[in-house]
C-alpha cells in the first residue's frame, strides 16, 4: 500500500512539474516579445531610411526593365544616389542586428556584442 500510494505521489509531484515549465516557457515567450526603447528609437529613426532605400531599388528595377532607353543616360546618377543609401542603411542593420545580439546573449547569460571579453 504505501509503494502504490509512492508512486501515486511521484506521478503527481511529476504533473506538477510539466505543469510548471509548460508556465515557465510560456511566461518566457511572453517577455521575448519585449522591445526596448531603444530599439524602438532606431526602428522609428531608420524606419525611413530602409523604406527609401527598398523603393528606390524597386524604382530602378522597374524603370530599367520598362524602358531602358528612357534610363540609359541618367543610370550612373540613379546608381550613384543608391550606393549612397547603401552606407547607412548597413551601418543601420549593423546597429540593429548588434542590439539584438546583445539581447539575445544577456538573456543566455552570455556575453554580448560589445563586450570586451573577446
Amino acid at each position: 500500500m504505501a509503494d502504490k500510494e509512492i508512486i501515486e505521489g511521484s506521478d503527481d509531484l511529476q504533473v506538477q512539474l510539466l505543469d510548471a515549465r509548460k508556465q515557465i516557457v510560456e511566461l518566457e515567450a511572453r517577455t521575448a516579445t519585449t522591445l526596448l526603447p531603444s530599439q524602438l528609437l532606431v526602428i522609428i529613426l531608420m524606419g525611413p531610411l530602409f523604406a527609401s532605400f527598398t523603393i528606390i531599388g524597386i524604382v530602378i528595377c522597374w524603370k530599367t526593365l520598362n524602358s531602358p532607353a528612357e534610363i540609359e543616360p541618367h543610370l550612373r546618377s540613379i546608381l550613384l544616389v543608391f550606393a549612397l543609401f547603401a552606407n547607412p542603411v548597413s551601418a543601420a542593420s549593423g546597429v540593429i542586428v548588434g542590439l539584438m545580439s546583445d539581447e539575445i546573449k544577456a538573456r543566455l547569460g552570455g556575453k554580448g556584442f560589445n563586450s570586451n571579453e573577446r
